[in-house]
């Protein structure tokens, strides 16, 4: 089988979309399939990397030409880059190929689709041969907000892979960050590049200030540059949280980042999918404290694999404190989110239920052919 993915996020990008997509694809040629990939933002010369800024005509005659080169059974397009749904289209009404369509991002209340534009949209999804979504939530939310209707879509979470972290790994990441020892670390990763992410870490900078006179030790680590890291970093400065708060910025080893911590946070007002920064606090074992949005509930039950709040300032402060007074139910959530990682959240399972979607279309079209 050969697959063809689009996306505009590849390697060398921030974001969840970049891990999900390189975990999925690491593990489908694992299983024999061959994957050639399209994006236009990130570096990778054993694939193809366009340019969006010609017009729609020139841009689909390029995509046309590159699903030509590859030949794929099935095209696998990733949030955006519509004009390779069309392009897709066209080669399987020739070629008799799959279309696979799946979302990765969160629609606000603010990104109502023009009418026109949401037509043209639902138009192409109809010509799809399934469309997926990597939460229930998002599933919802797409609907909700934006109007579409699926005839044929299914769910595929992300998957995690656990990491061993050496001490030597810890003690670099603590010396590059001048985190003491004896330093009460939470950690949030990637909460600055989106306004509904930067006003949970708003949130849980307030949170803090609430109970540092308790815990004078205590210390937020907050990764990922983005769009809103000065505006958050002002914001610590305002409410005099400057000694309390590390921002550092745009990070590779982040697991050793979540291995240093004693809570992992996950403080957002919506969340796309089902976050991989979660997952990976899960398959490490950690206690988290995360708002009851998007697909987050999917993955924690409520005292069980983690605490679940509303983004309140009160709630999250006090149960910061709770975890910290409770160091036995901390350790107990943190093994209960570590075998849910390992039972549900692999990124083995997942691209079983990714296969499976490619497999029943291929059958289907054989089938019918």
């Amino acid at each position: 089988m050969k697959v063809l993915i689009t996306t505009t996020y590849w390697k060398g990008c921030p974001g969840g979309i970049r891990p999900y997509l390189e975990n999925m694809v690491e593990e489908l040629e694992k299983r024999g399939i061959e994957v050639r990939v399209v994006f236009k933002e990130g570096f990778d010369p054993e694939n193809y990397k366009i340019q969006e800024n010609a017009q729609f005509i020139k841009k689909l005659v390029l995509a046309f030409r590159i699903i030509m080169e590859i030949k794929p059974q099935i095209i696998h397009s990733h949030g955006g880059m519509y004009y390779y749904l069309v392009a897709g289209y066209i080669y399987k009404k020739i070629y008799g190929a799959k279309i696979i369509y799946t979302f990765h991002t969160d629609p606000t209340k603010n990104d109502g689709l023009p009418f026109l534009k949401r037509a043209a949209l639902q138009i192409l999804l109809n010509r799809c041969d399934k469309v997926t979504f990597v939460s229930k939530s998002l599933e919802f939310k797409v609907k909700e907000i934006w109007g579409l209707k699926f005839k044929n879509c299914s769910i595929t979470y992300a998957g995690v892979k656990s990491m061993e972290v050496s001490e030597s790994s810890k003690r670099i990441f603590r010396q590059r960050f001048d985190i003491k020892e004896d330093s009460i670390v939470l950690l949030a990763l990637g909460l600055t590049a989106l306004s509904y992410k930067a006003e949970g870490l708003k949130l849980l900078i307030g949170s803090i200030k609430k109970i540092k006179e308790r815990y004078p030790n205590i210390l937020l680590v907050a990764t990922r540059g983005g769009h809103f890291l000065n505006e958050v970093r002002e914001f610590s400065i305002e409410e005099g949280m400057e000694k309390n708060v590390i921002f550092t910025g745009d990070i590779d080893d982040t697991f050793s980042a979540i291995a240093i911590c004693d809570i992992y946070m996950h403080i957002t007002l919506a969340e796309g999918g089902l976050s991989l920064a979660l997952l990976e606090a899960m398959s490490m074992g950690k206690p988290i404290i995360a708002t009851r949005v998007g697909g987050i509930p999917e993955a924690i039950e409520d005292g069980n694999d983690g605490l679940l709040v509303e983004p309140d300032i009160d709630e999250i402060a006090e149960k910061i404190v709770y975890l910290l007074q409770n160091k036995n139910k901390a350790e107990e959530i943190g093994r209960s989110a570590k075998r849910t990682a390992e039972e549900k959240f692999t990124w083995k399972a997942a691209v079983d239920k990714i296969l499976k979607v490619y497999t029943e279309n291929v059958l289907s079209s054989e089938e019918g052919s």
